[in-house]
């Protein structure tokens, strides 16, 4: 359950900017304080002990059309009686596992640019960080690859596409799991859906529809998350151009900032070379914690004796 404060006021405009904001500054002076409670599992409540403000916020979300067109799923609400048969729906339990799909392979140069770049970063963990390297899941099954595919009707990235044959995320994010720095837990192909459906909620709810652009609003539900700190900010891919950019609550994209890359390969590619020669990616070096586990910190700090060992996963076929 989630408490947000909205303002009682006579003008409209002002509420729209406050939905749109998120309700992230303090309330109108000349105003009312309202708290308005709402949870999220797959149907939404709202409760504002105020029937007028609860249907403002409800006006104000995108509608279904419109956050299909961002490839946001929609707000369904608790109380509507047609929304418990599409969240059903939309249920995975419920999809047709009996369906096949064709299996692609990615670029073949691409693919082996990705394979060098774990190889490298597997044999440092291997070396210096042994409970990190056993945390890395081994790579998704291609037909699960196909199946995102054609269930999405998008294509993902060849770069990204081959990573996952590597690896699918990281088993233990909180405790010895691989990061990519600062602090991005490396998630594999089924968080994208869930990272996006977390990151669509404040757009659709809250009806911002400026902040729906790839390019320069907060998120748009195109981009494919591939990190997350666990809190509000996440390491994303843009699957146009490849590029690779950070989202945070509430902030516009930011595909300059430290953890910008022109793409998923150039990132991992870099992140080898950080931990090879101990010199910083951006602005992080590689440390080694208690536990042999991999972080990343803004001063560099002596390895770890006895961290060294394995075993090394296997990658995939």
């Amino acid at each position: 359950m989630i408490a947000s404060r909205w303002t009682r006021v006579a003008g409209p405009a002002l509420v729209t900017a406050l939905l749109t904001a998120g309700l992230a500054g303090e309330p109108d002076p000349g105003g009312n304080t309202v708290t308005c409670s709402y949870a999220f599992g797959g149907l939404v409540s709202l409760s504002c002990g105020d029937p007028a403000i609860e249907a403002r916020i409800r006006a104000n979300a995108l509608t279904p059309e419109e956050a299909k067109a961002i490839d946001c799923p929609p707000v369904l609400w608790d109380d509507d009686q047609s929304a418990a048969e599409i969240l059903e729906a939309q249920d995975p339990a419920f999809a047709d596992d009996q369906s096949t799909y064709p299996l692609r392979a990615p670029d073949p140069a691409v693919a082996a640019r990705v394979n060098r770049a774990w190889d490298r970063i597997e044999r440092w963990l291997a070396a210096h960080a042994s409970a990190t390297l056993r945390q890395l899941k081994l790579g998704a099954d291609p037909e699960d690859l196909a199946r995102w595919e054609a269930t999405h009707s998008r294509r993902l990235p060849d770069d990204l596409y081959a990573s996952y044959l590597r690896h699918d995320g990281t088993e233990d994010g909180s405790g010895a799991g691989f990061q990519l720095p600062p602090s991005y837990d490396l998630l594999g192909l089924f968080d994208i859906d869930d990272r996006n459906d977390s990151n669509c909620r404040s757009l659709v709810m809250w009806g911002d529809r400026e902040g729906a652009d790839p390019e320069h609003g907060k998120w748009h539900g195109s981009l494919l998350a591939i990190g997350s700190d666990g809190y509000s900010r996440d390491l994303f891919v843009e699957p146009r151009t490849g590029r690779v950019g950070e989202a945070s609550w509430q902030e516009k994209l930011a595909y300059d900032g430290p953890m910008g890359w022109p793409s998923h390969v150039a990132m991992l590619e870099a992140l080898a070379g950080a931990l090879e020669s101990g010199q910083p990616l951006r602005r992080w070096y590689p440390v080694v914690v208690a536990g042999c586990a991999l972080r990343w910190a803004e001063h560099p700090v002596p390895l770890r004796p006895g961290c060294a060992g394995g075993p090394r996963p296997s990658p995939s076929p």
